[in-house]
């Protein structure tokens, strides 16, 4: 049984601190703003920032080669380009406490993508059994309403699906990037979120016109810079140290902890509420992580 230092431990309360405070404030300008260009102007203020700081603070060669590119493009895609948009696209219409719920799902989906991909994360019985109950308690609170159908009620359901297929972005990223050739931690992480800013510019200035950013006033440019630093940039950087001192199951079965903090978030700073149903199916989820955290010795 692997044990964690306390180090470890701290960096991933700051990870979930990052994440959490990531969903709130996309809920607060996310029907300020265009997805993409919210998305966007995200990465490319954590790019600048990794850049100058690759670049006047850490002077020493650089680590990736060629045979790195497949691998920067592709966790590109599925750590920061892809789910933020459906993140911020989304966030227009469910409340950031469902959101966070629903991003706390990332660890039943590590659990699937390990087994199959990492040799050392192998599913056990205790994992699978975790998996259906958190799965059930994910069908509960994205649930088909009995009721007539409406369109707020069908995009609402929209936007839970789209924060749902965040998750599973988020789940590959934390697989993939134990499996990216070794290198340098801060050049992957540079690597990586300049990687998807230029590619979310490219798609924003060609689908969208960038009113949206240009007259964005000093509140929504002091959001995105923060999420660009904080939880784009920092965390980045934080989740390939932590994966190249610990396990993809370790980084995602604590992502419990993120809607915890995200529903508190939503509650005390948005005046958001959640039905006893929700609550009900986050408890279902939580013992379906619990569950699938204890060591079980069969595998499946």
């Amino acid at each position: 049984m692997q044990t964690h230092a306390l180090r470890h431990w701290l960096i991933l309360a700051f990870l979930v601190l990052c994440w959490a405070s990531a969903i709130i404030l996309t809920r607060v300008i996310a029907a300020e703003m265009t997805p993409i260009w919210l998305t966007a102007g995200r990465v490319s203020s954590g790019a600048i920032a990794l850049i100058l700081y690759r670049v006047f603070i850490v002077r020493k060669p650089w680590s990736l080669g060629r045979h790195h590119i497949p691998w920067v493009i592709w966790l590109a895609l599925i750590s920061s380009a892809v789910p933020f948009i459906f993140l911020a696209w989304g966030m227009q219409y469910t409340s950031s406490a469902i959101a966070g719920i629903l991003i706390g799902t990332v660890p039943l989906s590590v659990l699937g993508l390990a087994h199959f991909l990492l040799p050392d994360e192998k599913m056990t019985r205790n994992k699978a059994i975790g998996f259906l109950i958190g799965f059930a308690g994910l069908v509960l609170i994205i649930k088909p309403d009995s009721g007539p159908a409406s369109p707020e009620h069908n995009l609402e359901l929209l936007g839970e699906l789209a924060i749902f297929f965040c998750s599973l972005c988020y789940a590959m990223n934390t697989v993939s990037s134990r499996l990216i050739p070794p290198a340098d931690n801060l050049d992957k992480a540079t690597a990586v979120v300049t990687t998807s800013a230029c590619l979310l510019l490219l798609a924003a200035f060609f689908f969208e016109p960038a009113d949206a950013l240009l007259n964005a006033d000093m509140r929504q440019w002091l959001i995105l810079i923060y999420l660009g630093i904080v939880p784009t940039a920092l965390a980045t950087l934080m989740v390939f140290v932590l994966l190249s001192q610990t396990t993809a199951t370790f980084l995602a079965m604590s992502n419990y902890l993120i809607p915890v903090a995200t529903a508190l978030g939503g509650i005390i700073f948005l005046n958001e509420s959640l039905t006893w149903g929700v609550w009900f199916g986050f408890a279902i989820i939580l013992a379906g992580v619990a569950i699938s955290s204890r060591q079980g010795r069969l595998p499946v």
